[in-house]
């Protein structure tokens, strides 16, 4: 069992932990980022088969690299945009170490800093930062009672239309995942049941633009308007009726197939 210090331990080698390296790395900070599995492996085997980005290309990315493999206006798939952060984490030289659990991070008595157990051996780091993202566990509310005779999964356990039994499918919840997999369950010959909540969804497309690129925003931080586009509260019915079925990153919601 090994011993290391570092000033920074990154846990996580997903966007986030692979971003986080890149500024501590252009301001000359000491640091180790801890992957458990393959950068990005989320991406890779976490997510339904036909997963792609959230926004096009030229506007889901790092600031420092294109896809090499992708139209710019064109959404990346799961696979490449996994292997796009390995591309990118080799680019900046990311001090990654893949295959390392994290199992415990404790915070040192009378002097600064943390005692980190992984299963390769122990770290001391002045600060632990952690990239572990949103959304790891799944939620299912208690709808359906556990003797009915319904299979009910969560997207996280979602694959493709071939996995599910016949019949009709519900999908609970309106986000970018939760109308990609309708759609996706619709083409496939299902008759799909779609549950929306109360949210905001803006239209794939207005007066010529994406919605990618369709938003400005002034130097407070504030979300400002472009000229002539409509009101929040003017929008949001257009928008739910004009919105297609939205590529996807990473969100949490629940699909329930039903054998009617």
């Amino acid at each position: 069992m090994s011993h290391h210090e570092t000033e920074v331990l990154v846990v996580g080698a997903g966007q986030a932990g692979v971003a986080m390296s890149e500024h501590l790395g252009a301001r000359g900070i000491g640091h180790l980022v801890l992957e458990r599995d393959r950068i990005a492996e989320r991406w890779r085997t976490g997510r339904w088969d036909s997963l792609v980005a959230n926004g096009p290309a030229w506007h889901d990315r790092f600031p420092g690299l294109l896809f090499a493999d992708v139209d710019p206006d064109g959404f990346a798939s799961k696979d490449q945009v996994a292997d796009y952060f390995v591309e990118y984490a080799d680019k900046i030289g990311a001090p990654i170490r893949c295959g390392v659990d994290v199992q415990r991070v404790r915070k040192n008595v009378g002097r600064p800093g943390f005692h980190v157990r992984t299963s390769e051996g122990t770290i001391e780091a002045r600060h632990v930062v952690a990239a572990t993202g949103p959304f790891q566990k799944p939620v299912i509310p208690p709808v359906v009672p556990e003797d009915a005779d319904v299979v009910q999964l969560h997207s996280s356990s979602y694959r493709n239309p071939e996995q599910l039994p016949e019949g009709a499918v519900l999908v609970v919840g309106a986000g970018s995942s939760g109308v990609q997999i309708a759609d996706e369950l619709r083409r496939s010959g299902r008759k799909v049941h779609l549950s929306v909540g109360p949210h905001d969804r803006p239209p794939r497309r207005y007066r010529g633009a994406t919605s990618a690129g369709g938003s400005a925003c002034s130097t407070s931080g504030k979300r400002r308007r472009r000229r002539g586009a409509p009101s929040t509260s003017r929008s949001r019915s257009a928008a739910r009726t004009v919105a297609g079925p939205s590529t996807s990153g990473r969100w949490r919601r629940r699909a329930s197939p039903s054998s009617a």
